[in-house]
């Protein structure tokens, strides 16, 4: 049977939620030796103990690849004020020159079914397949929703908008176009996203929204009634873009239950992630808006468990 290669990308900041994705990937396989997860990383990022463990531990096969800042195209380019992590995947060919066809999967997805179907889409007269986003435009007031339905109707042509977070990547056609990425010129407000639709537009597969679909949110207009209900009710693939699945009080309770397993699975546990991200985004607030400002506060139980992520003024 032929392999199903799976790309992640990450660092120091992200190795733990990516552990898990991979943790849930392999577990979620009928032929978990099938897989091969390549795992392109920063210097110097933890976890490839960990990670090596729960992928030999399936039957599948890891390939942990560092990547150093030379040979980072997007270094020293004018990208270069966002984290280099997140452009990998556009030049994956690079290191995997042998590869075909790559699955690229973000650190914050949890995989709930076989990914065999989605792998053995047709993509070959396409560059990528893709899930379009589901920022509502209709909603100018969700946040991303004006930016999104400005980008479509700005500069796509096609006027289809995809999320970055689930990419079925032609390998061949990548590096084909590898100066087209490089040499994109619009606004960026997400910026590996914006860069892949602006340079693929009317090259990219749309891939039907269960495979990268966000739970317990509003569901965009621009979605069938049809293939909304089936990402409801048959998802392959958590995306967690939108909000958080370790606020105890943020998440449903189906889902925080889910990452609650998964996190424990691997000794971690979801306050670990809660204050870190409580610790970045205090940071964030007080480098922005400086001493008069609302940030999040997180409240916990005498047992440390997530009780109220509510609003403390400073």
């Amino acid at each position: 049977m032929d392999k199903i290669n799976i790309l992640y990308s990450f660092d120091n900041n992200f190795w733990r939620m990516a552990a898990i994705s991979i943790k849930s990937l392999v577990d979620a396989q009928k032929y978990p030796e099938r897989v091969v997860v390549h795992c392109m990383v920063a210097r110097r990022t933890h976890g490839k103990r960990v990670i090596k463990q729960i992928v030999n531990g399936a039957g599948a096969k890891l390939v942990w690849c560092t990547v150093s800042k030379r040979q980072n195209p997007f270094y020293n380019h004018y990208h270069a004020r966002w984290s280099p992590v997140i452009f990998y995947r556009l030049f994956s060919y690079r290191f995997f020159p042998s590869v075909e066809k790559m699955l690229y999967l973000d650190s914050d997805t949890l995989i709930l079914d076989d990914l065999t179907e989605l792998y053995n889409t047709d993509v070959s007269q396409h560059v990528l397949g893709a899930v379009r986003d589901m920022a509502p435009t209709e909603k100018e007031d969700v946040p991303g929703s004006k930016e999104v339905k400005a980008f479509e109707d700005n500069i796509l042509k096609h006027g289809v908008y995809v999320n970055s977070g689930v990419l079925l990547m032609n390998q061949a056609k990548m590096r084909e176009n590898k100066d087209l990425l490089l040499n994109i010129q619009v606004p960026l407000r997400f910026p590996d996203q914006d860069i892949i639709n602006a340079a693929f537009d009317g090259r990219i597969k749309i891939l039907p929204l269960r495979y990268n679909f966000v739970p317990q949110i509003y569901i965009s207009k621009k979605f069938s009634k049809a293939e909304a209900l089936l990402a409801k009710k048959n998802p392959v693939i958590y995306h967690f873009y939108s909000y958080k699945p370790y606020y105890y009080d943020g998440a449903p309770t189906k889902i925080y239950s889910m990452f609650y397993r998964a996190c424990t699975a691997l000794g971690f546990y979801p306050e670990d992630f809660a204050r870190k991200d409580l610790k970045w985004r205090m940071k964030k607030e007080w480098a922005r808006f400086g001493k008069q400002t609302n940030i999040p506060h997180l409240y916990l139980t005498k047992r440390g468990r997530l009780r109220l992520f509510g609003i403390l003024r400073v």
